[in-house]
């Protein structure tokens, strides 16, 4: 087995069972195409790939077959490769394209193995169109991209522009393209694809005048974690996060800000979720009148009136009674005694399956290694201690292992 399959799976299973054809044609851009192979393979797609012969001056064809792992074809040979790449493959990504190619792809000429192989995928299966060239050159080709752009499954993923050139856009902003495009709900593994996991994240910020905000220090890496951790088990997640880090480029979400925001938007993806996990950092706050403008910085003092705001979990666990919600309880400085009954008494008054707690004066926010409680409903207790993204591994492990056994 080539090392490079030792990738497979690596990120997540959104595009297990997939065969992309990877085409490589004559753009100083083609030096990423090995990035992008081994990205495509993280997210499970067996990949093949096809290069032009020019393409032979910028990138060798050992670095080729290091990105996906198998032999390149240059030209179509006796074994009619157009037609063999079409019956194995589910889609064709090509990665940079050229004016030559796009020009000729668009025009139905099939001089070389890109050209011939995408006349056999065109309106009949997937083809996403990667344009790397000279700004003058996109401008003078615009009539073959819009023509592309309109035609059955052909999908141009936009270059930025800078200096003057049509660059590639990220691996991520590729990658993420052709996941969305091959219906990334089509993953086929355990059942687990059947369970809709909603994972909200990150520090919520509430307005004190149009400038001013109060917030805290969450950084929103336990649910980015989160979200890898269910999303490579198949699961099909979603992440609402306010502030803090962003969610993988691969995982839908949805940005809020606000607690009555995050809230609002719970309730309505949270209708087809089947567990619901709450790790954000929540504002308990919010100011009693939000102030028009900018409060002037010359005033000698302040006084900010503040009313509760409704607690999220609660709200959650009362609109959706019979689905799996796990809530996160953090305290700061106490006796790990006194956190248990605390963490308790949120799970019983908000009638939770799961809580996780932790002491912010051990590992703050941002740390990358945590000491976290987990409670069940029937009060079971277990400790992790170690990195935070093994801590989320054994978290999910127990969600996933009880699944039937908490399911009301």
């Amino acid at each position: 087995m080539h090392p490079t399959k030792k990738l497979k799976y690596a990120k997540s299973k959104l595009l297990d069972g997939k065969t992309i054809v990877v085409a490589v044609s004559s753009s100083i851009a083609a030096i990423e195409t090995p990035k992008l192979m081994r990205e495509l393979l993280r997210h499970g797609a067996d990949v093949r790939c096809i290069a032009t012969e020019e393409s032979r001056k910028i990138i060798g064809e050992a670095s080729l077959e290091f990105g996906c792992g198998a032999p390149i074809d240059y030209d179509i040979t006796g074994k009619i490769e157009h037609v063999e790449l079409y019956e194995e493959c589910d889609a064709m990504l090509i990665f940079p394209a050229t004016a030559n190619i796009v020009s000729k792809i668009s025009l139905g000429i099939a001089d070389n193995i890109i050209n011939t192989t995408a006349t056999m995928f065109f309106e009949k299966k997937p083809i996403f169109i990667v344009p790397a060239m000279h700004q003058n050159m996109i401008d003078t080709i615009d009539n073959h991209l819009i023509n592309l752009s309109g035609k059955k499954d052909v999908h141009i993923i936009s270059p930025k522009m800078e200096e003057e050139k049509a660059k590639v856009p990220s691996i991520e902003t590729v990658v993420g393209e052709v996941i969305d495009k091959l219906n990334k709900k089509e993953n086929k593994d355990n059942n687990n694809n059947n369970k809709k996991v909603l994972i909200l994240s990150g520090g919520t910020a509430e307005f004190i005048d149009k400038v001013r905000i109060i917030s805290n220090l969450s950084s929103g890496k336990t649910g980015y974690l989160l979200s890898q951790c269910f999303i490579k088990d198949g699961f099909d997640v979603s992440v609402i996060y306010a502030m803090g880090k962003k969610p993988p480029y691969y995982v839908n979400s949805y940005n809020t800000l606000s607690a009555t925001e995050m809230l609002n938007k719970a309730l309505d993806i949270g209708k087809d979720a089947d567990i619901i996990i709450s790790c954000a950092a929540i504002s308990d706050y919010t100011p009693l009148e939000e102030q028009k403008g900018k409060i002037s910085s010359d005033k000698e003092e302040l006084t900010i009136k503040l009313k509760k705001n409704p607690k999220v979990i609660k709200e959650l666990k009362k609109a959706f009674p019979n689905k799996i919600i796990v809530g996160f309880k953090a305290e700061y400085g106490i006796p790990e005694q006194e956190l248990i009954e605390k963490s308790i008494k949120k799970l019983k008054d908000a009638n939770l399956d799961y809580i996780v707690a932790n002491d912010l004066s051990k590992h703050y926010f941002g740390d990358d290694y945590n000491e976290v409680i987990l409670i069940d409903k029937n009060n079971n207790i277990k400790k992790y201690k170690g990195k935070k993204s093994d801590i989320m591994e054994n978290i999910k492990n127990e969600i996933i292992a009880n699944l039937r056994t908490f399911s009301h």
